[in-house]
């Protein structure tokens, strides 16, 4: 019995060790976890889109890019993905230009050849100084896309901001939920240095929200983008699932398509 006794009590401080150990590690790498940056970035653009590179009042050059609309054409600021580049967006903005759009493809610190280490505090704040600077010369219609970690930047240039109407794709709650859900055995919402979260953003916005959410997405579940959306006033708020759609395909399965409908409404 002393024996058995010592062994129990030996597994259960191995356990523990491992359990700390692994929590260390995700506490420690949680800032790659959230922010993946691509490695590289590209050096040239096709003809119908330019880099529009913008310092922020810390120094820090963010480098955007920009397909142009004609003069007075509404705008429309893309906030991509934790995983991806504005400049992988191309072809996302350049189907909103053939529709007559002016688009912003916003990039955060340490991605795409930008400047700095990115966290949820910095790209908060960049992009707001990217929205005056991109709206200095106002337009009648200004509106913002996000898609994933994007929807969190989206939804808070929206609660800080006056902007015309939001379409989120994909979104998540609040990240500390998501995370929780990823990790469920560790106390993810303590530990979290990089909280969005949509639910509070969006519970001060007027304006009319899209969201998209593929039926098999697996990083961010659709149940995380059906909850967002019932915390939305009903009358402003528009939920859409996309039945075939996974994380990565919702602009395969006709996304933009939505989205364009969408916006259009406006004018």
């Amino acid at each position: 019995m002393i024996k058995m006794g010592r062994l129990i009590k030996g597994s259960l401080v191995i356990v523990i060790g491992v359990y700390l150990c692994v929590l260390a590690i995700l506490y420690a790498k949680q800032d790659s976890l959230i922010f993946p940056a691509p490695q590289g970035q590209v050096d040239e653009l096709p003809d119908y889109a330019e880099f529009a590179e913008f310092k922020t009042k810390d120094g820090t050059t963010l480098k955007h890019v920009r397909l142009k609309g004609d003069e007075g054409a509404p705008k429309i600021m893309f906030f991509h993905g934790n995983g991806s580049l504005a400049a992988f967006e191309l072809e996302r903005g350049r189907m909103l230009q053939e529709n007559g759009f002016d688009v912003l493809l916003v990039e955060y610190r340490g991605y795409g050849g930008s400047d700095g280490e990115p966290s949820s505090e910095t790209i908060f704040a960049d992009s707001l100084e990217t929205f005056d600077w991109y709206n200095a010369e106002k337009s009648d219609w200004i509106f913002l896309y996000g898609h994933s970690l994007g929807t969190g930047v989206a939804s808070h240039v929206a609660a800080n901001r006056d902007v015309t109407s939001i379409a989120l794709e994909a979104p998540f709650t609040r990240l500390s939920d998501l995370a929780a859900s990823k990790h469920p055995i560790f106390p993810v919402k303590m530990l979290l240095k990089h909280e969005m979260d949509n639910v509070n953003a969006l519970s001060s916005v007027s304006v009319p929200v899209m969201i998209i959410h593929g039926a098999k997405d697996e990083v961010v579940p659709i149940r995380f983008g059906e909850e967002l959306y019932q915390t939305l006033d009903p009358e402003k708020a528009k939920f859409e699932p996309v039945e075939n759609a996974n994380h990565n395909s919702l602009a395969a399965n006709g996304s933009l398509d939505r989205v364009l409908g969408f916006f259009s409404k406006s004018f």
